[in-house]
């Protein structure tokens, strides 16, 4: 591609411009129109000769607070800047007067590719929620770059103009760029250091910031800036905005307009409530430096375009220096631009768009690779003593910022760390509570609401004596600290005991500011150290006694579970009798041997007994049924608890297996399992023999549905059951007389009624049933007659409504039915049921059900083929 910037004066110089670098040949162009301190109708008539030369051309066009020109800054004049691409696709559209989501759709229908590497978006930022409409780009098209701005004037803050190759007045402009050669990378630079505490956001509503840390913004500014810059702060709305993030990005928010009387600010952007803002600062020396680093780290060798789209309040802080910045960004290529209003980008690492001020943003583009080498010289000026001092002043601010914000954020953990970990509560100097932690509300019985503005002597315990609370508040009222146990009493009335501190805090000036209380909830051991006193009193007499009882315990617990004792390593170190008789082996041939040795083959395969191993010395305890060998060969199964078994410091030092034999339950279970799936055949065969069927249609129509439910993605699991339960598709027709079940010629409609009710009587015969086989079986009968669109029976269900084993067993049942003789036709050739799939795909068929049978069609015939009614 090719980057070609020209500064208009008229049409005998854009002619001779175009024809110099024969722009009306070119097949993919874009122009971007930026207008510096022009009437609308000058910027409509450039358009117009623009049209008239290169009627090919995509076009883009925004109102600016200056242009930008190879790294220049260009006032009152049109730029016109044409990005020639060789093997990229341009798209443009502007958008007049529609809601966000049609506009959103039409890109997407329209303009939007899976090759759409970029979209530049100019915005009137007074018909156009730009923020939202970022948001609902990034969500729409996660992976596509995102650039531009919000149009700009000469910051009037009035209506600008935006506009596209037929559309005038527009609310926004968008191009398409699309191409698989394309690279395109979005940065944006920013660097504004950050000075003072950080604060919250507390009232808020689009633009309008109403409280900040509960206080006007007004006021806050007055409280650590002064009352100039309160009293005139239009004039520094550029000096001292709000930094905060989205995401990984850093955001800034300049000042727009504010309200004397509500103390509200408005800034360039919206500030959602709950956001973590702190005072922004431009540090010249420090942009400069951080923007010559992050560049020369990003860029190594040359690119062919670079669009910048950067704030005009960037310009206006940064003032001789920000030329310096555009100088730089034109040693990595070619440079082309405007002055904005807000600027567009997207984080191509959180896929996700943000509205920015104060920034510079670039699009960087390349459809070759170059392999120039690229060292980006920084721009070095001399400073004079003013702004050597300012700097100096600055880093001052900046450092004791840092370390504020260090002991903070360690207070703050540290503030966390005690309420978690204790009971919490401040009060003031009468006692009257003012704040209460979770813990508080958990061990008194009363919620937050009821505590605050209570006094604290609302969880007083008559128990304890008055003495102890004119002590504490003669020593808290002198400044010192109170320790002490005390008993207290709950909401309910019950007791509880917490080892308790309270401790005076006072302001800086040294006067009052409150009481912070913590303690630790002992209730438990002080009610032990009770039990604990009467236990020893009678332990002499009740030893031999416990003993005893332990005993008798032990030996009923060996006599009835098998018990294993394994090391870290998993090795035997202990096994009782019972485990020995279940498993064949002696205590000798077991000791020392790992415990895997013992287990079904496919434990191993499947690395189960590694996984509880890892389990256990994460001291989590494990419940497992398992298949074991015994030494003569047989399988049995137990239901096995592992439990770890730690040292005083914590660690895991052997594991103990607790085992309990469910063989004989095991091989019941499995044969009523074998004996409902027999029952469900046959019943399903005797469904299709009153109906003069094979039964073989119910076993082809189970084979055809286990398949089609494994190429959905269902698990081996549901598909088998599906399988099973498949053949009670039609056993509702055991309620149909014979003589219209049965009848040779065509039926009445109030025949095909009646006909139409086995779906329900089916499910009534099953629905009753716990058994897994048939409550899958109910599923089956009652859904298989419903249709995609809504027109099957009983119910008329639409799409997923239908559960999938109905809409599974629903293709299976036809292809089967269609392919054999019936006693009402003849078995249809296989070209016609593939037609009749094709017509009915969307409208009886899940759609993604016909595509996967088509797809594996050979599957389906190789069942057909093999199970054919002749081998009956």
């Amino acid at each position: 591609m090719k980057l070609l910037n020209h500064l208009y004066q008229n049409y005998d110089e854009l002619e001779r411009f175009c024809t110099l670098h024969d722009l009306e040949r070119e097949k993919s162009v874009l122009i971007q129109l930026f207008g510096s301190d022009q009437s609308n109708e000058t910027l409509y008539r450039i358009r117009s000769e623009i049209c008239s030369l290169m009627p090919h051309a995509s076009l883009i066009a925004t109102t600016s607070g200056g242009n930008i020109d190879h790294g220049m800054i260009v006032d009152s004049h049109v730029t016109l800047s044409f990005s020639i691409f060789e093997r990229t696709d341009v798209r443009a559209v502007g958008y007049k007067s529609q809601n966000l989501k049609t506009l959103i759709d039409d890109l997407a229908e329209n303009y939007v590719k899976d090759d759409t590497k970029l979209l530049i978006v100019f915005a009137n930022m007074f018909r156009l929620d730009s923020a939202l409409f970022m948001d609902m780009l990034a969500r729409r098209f996660p992976n596509c770059n995102v650039a531009g701005g919000n149009s700009g004037n000469d910051f009037p803050f009035m209506h600008c103009e935006v506009f596209s190759t037929d559309v005038d007045d527009c609310d926004v402009v968008v191009a398409a760029l699309s191409s698989i050669a394309l690279e395109v990378r979005t940065e944006h630079l920013l660097n504004i250091q950050t000075i003072g505490q950080e604060m919250e956001v507390t009232k808020a509503s689009g633009n309008v910031v109403y409280e900040i840390n509960h206080q006007s913004p007004l006021a806050l500014y007055a409280h650590y800036l002064g009352d100039d810059v309160a009293e005139n702060i239009l004039k520094f709305w550029n000096e001292f905005g709000l930094i905060f993030k989205i995401g990984d990005i850093d955001v800034a928010r300049a000042v727009v307009s504010f309200d004397k009387e509500s103390g509200s600010i408005t800034f360039a952007g919206g500030i959602s409530e709950g956001t973590s803002v702190k005072f922004g600062y431009a540090n010249i020396e420090h942009i400069e430096k951080l923007n010559h680093q992050i560049l020369s780290r990003q860029f190594n060798h040359k690119k062919e375009a670079i669009y910048v789209y950067s704030c005009g309040a960037r310009r206006q802080i940064l003032g001789k220096y920000y030329k310096d910045e555009l100088s730089i960004l034109d040693q990595i290529a070619p440079t082309t631009g405007f002055m904005t209003y807000g600027e567009f980008f997207h984080d191509a690492h959180t896929c996700r768009n943000a509205l920015l001020n104060m920034t510079t943003t670039i699009a960087v583009l390349s459809e070759n690779p170059l392999n120039d080498l690229l060292t980006i010289n920084p721009i070095n000026r001399e400073k004079n003593q003013q702004e050597i001092a300012i700097k100096a002043l600055t880093t001052l601010v900046t450092k004791t910022s840092e370390d504020l914000d260090r002991n903070i954020n360690y207070l703050e953990q540290f503030k966390n760390a005690i309420k978690e970990a204790s009971i919490f509560s401040i009060t003031d100097d009468k006692g009257i509570i003012q704040d209460v932690n979770k813990n508080f509300e958990i061990i008194s019985g009363y919620s937050r609401e009821e505590l605050i503005g209570s006094p604290h002597n609302i969880i007083r315990s008559p128990d304890t004596p008055k003495e102890v609370f004119a002590q504490m508040w003669q020593m808290i009222q002198c400044g010192m600290i109170w320790k002490g146990l005390l008993k207290n009493r709950r909401k309910n009335g019950e007791h509880y005991y917490v080892v308790t501190q309270i401790t005076p805090i006072y302001n800086y000036d040294g006067s009052f500011k409150e009481y912070v209380s913590i303690r630790i909830d002992v209730t438990e051991l002080e009610e032990y150290k009770l039990a604990l006193k009467y236990d020893l009193d009678t332990t002499s007499k009740n030893f031999e006694e416990h003993r005893h009882y332990a005993a008798q315990y032990e030996e009923a617990i060996n006599s009835t579970t098998a018990i294993i004792k394994t090391d870290t390593e998993n090795l035997i170190t202990s096994v009782n009798e019972k485990f020995c008789l279940l498993s064949g082996f002696e205590t000798k041939e077991l000791i020392g041997r790992n415990c895997e040795a013992f287990r079904h083959e496919k434990h191993r395969q499947e690395g189960i007994c590694k996984q509880i191993h890892a389990q256990l010395l994460q001291k989590k305890t494990v419940h497992k049924k398992m298949t074991n060998i015994a030494k003569n060969g047989d399988e049995y199964v137990t239901e096995n608890f592992f439990y770890p078994v730690s040292d005083l410091p914590g660690n895991v030092i052997e594991t103990i297996q607790i085992m309990h034999d469910v063989t004989e339950i095991v091989n019941l279970n499995k044969e009523i399992i074998d004996t409902q799936r027999e029952i469900v055949t046959t019943m399903g065969m005797i469904g299709e023999t009153r109906s003069l069927e094979t039964g073989l249609h119910v076993k082809r129509v189970a084979e055809y549905s286990y398949l089609l439910a494994k190429l959905i993605g269902l698990s081996e699991e549901d598909a088998t059951l599906l399988k099973e339960a498949s053949p009670m598709h039609d056993i509702g027709k055991v309620g149909i007389p014979d003589h219209i079940l049965n009848k040779p010629g065509r039926i009445t409609p109030e025949e095909f009624d009646l006909i139409k009710t086995h779906a329900e009587i089916g499910y009534e015969l099953l629905k009753h049933s716990q058994r897994e086989i048939l409550k899958a079986s109910a599923v089956v009968a009652y859904t298989h007659h419903e249709r995609w669109d809504g027109k099957g029976y009983p119910r008329g269900l639409i799409a997923e409504e239908i559960p999938i084993y109905g809409r599974i067993t629903a293709v299976a049942d036809v292809f089967d039915a269609l392919g054999h003789d019936r006693i009402y036709k003849a078995a249809w050739p296989l070209e016609k049921i593939l037609e009749l799939f094709r017509e009915e795909r969307g409208k009886q068929f899940d759609p993604t059900m016909i595509d996967l049978f088509f797809e594996h069609l050979d599957q389906f015939l190789a069942i057909r083929d093999r199970m054919q009614d002749r081998e009956v």
